[in-house]
């Protein structure tokens, strides 16, 4: 076995806010976030970015790292074909997204 270990840095928030808004409002939703009862309850996708930009730094990283971690298959099955159609034949065991 090989682990693998990547630090992702100077992420694009703008786009991840404007690709996947419905995922973060659902996953604040659900976790009971307070900012999830707000962009729950009718606002519009506008003022939700508004919102979601405002957040501090870590807790912006914080939902990526819950939408990664979310979308954890995706990314491996990606991973996997990417490394694939370069001449690395692997399976990826395990991923996981956290701050530090």
């Amino acid at each position: 076995m090989v682990k693998l270990e990547i630090e992702l840095d100077e992420l694009d928030y703008e786009t991840l806010i404007d690709h996947f808004l419905p995922q973060l409002t659902e996953h604040l939703r659900s976790s009971g976030n307070p900012i999830g009862m707000l962009l729950s309850n009718g606002m519009s996708a506008s003022v939700a970015r508004g919102v979601l930009r405002s957040l501090s730094q870590a807790q912006k990283d914080q939902l990526t790292c819950d939408l990664l971690n979310g979308n954890k298959q995706k990314l491996i099955a990606t991973l996997e074909d990417s490394l694939e159609q370069k001449g690395f034949h692997l399976s990826v065991r395990s991923a996981h997204a956290s701050t530090h």
